[in-house]
């Protein structure tokens, strides 16, 4: 498998996303891991840095029939958050708060595909900062995710792309020949190594604007993989130092390639391995 990706020289990737969330850390607990990780984000390309307050409010649902429409629920708790924000100039935002750590990728043609394994020590190092920063620390969440998004023009041509177990569409439009496909949502939960998996595929038709102003009906194809884990007992064991920490993301890694790799048709992976991709049919591939 891992030569396999290393054979594929175009994707349609669009964004990566990659976020853990946490509790048991305070404000000032933040500003000290800050303090410690500014250099590192600097020196891998993060020279822009930014902060925000965000408000989180408890909201408690009155269930007592004799309350007005009008107060049927009530703000208990306004919690101010500072999240700092640290961007780098190929679209690349790590952003850290006393409830989350997360770093988001967007990709196009102007700054390239950005693989994953890139950000793996950067993320280790810096979860590990995280975590021991508090004695309190409790994990909650750990997630990977991957969006791929392309486009097409003829419904029709989804087989020459993608197996029949990921889009199943043209079954579905046979089925229902007197009927206009205006969107089709698939989501499958999976569970592999310990880890789940939401694999939601998505076609929602769409209008597109051609470059002599033509509009032309097009369907946007969304190919959508989020591996993570949950639970202080599950998580926080693995999180013990800085090589597991990569373990953990690497197999998060290879679980999600795995299923995007089978959601493609081989006419379609061999395509995707050329030095130049000629398919016109499809757009969004880079």
């Amino acid at each position: 498998m891992n030569r396999l990706r290393s054979e594929i020289k175009h994707n349609f990737l669009k964004q990566i996303i990659f976020r853990l969330d946490y509790e048991g850390i305070m404000d000032s607990d933040i500003e000290k891991c800050i303090v410690s990780l500014r250099e590192t984000f600097l020196h891998a390309g993060f020279k822009k840095m930014e902060n925000r307050t965000e408000n989180q409010f408890d909201v408690q649902i009155k269930m007592d029939l004799n309350i007005s429409d009008d107060n049927a629920f009530s703000i208990n708790n306004n919690n101010k958050s500072i999240v700092y924000s640290f961007y780098s100039e190929k679209k690349e935002i790590l952003e850290i708060s006393k409830n989350f750590f997360t770093l988001t990728v967007d990709i196009d043609e102007e700054h390239g595909y950005q693989r994953f394994d890139k950000y793996v020590n950067l993320l280790a190092e810096s979860i590990k900062n995280i975590k021991e920063i508090s004695p309190y620390f409790q994990v909650q969440r750990i997630g990977l995710r991957k969006i791929n998004i392309c486009l097409l023009q003829d419904l029709n041509k989804v087989p020459n792309y993608f197996t029949n177990a990921a889009f199943n569409i043209k079954e579905v439009v046979d089925q229902f020949e007197e009927c206009d496909c205006l969107a089709s949502n698939i989501v499958t939960v999976f569970t592999k190594d310990k880890y789940q998996v939401n694999y939601v595929r998505n076609i929602q038709q769409g209008i597109v604007k051609e470059d002599d102003r033509r509009e032309t009906t097009t369907y946007q194809i969304v190919l959508d993989v989020d591996v993570f884990k949950e639970g202080n007992r599950e998580i926080l064991p693995l999180l013990i130092d800085v090589e597991n920490i990569k373990s953990i993301l690497e197999t998060q890694n290879t679980i999600e390639f795995e299923i995007f790799i089978k959601s493609l048709n081989d006419e379609f992976i061999t395509e995707l391995k050329q030095d130049v991709f000629k398919d016109s049919a499809i757009k969004g591939v880079i």
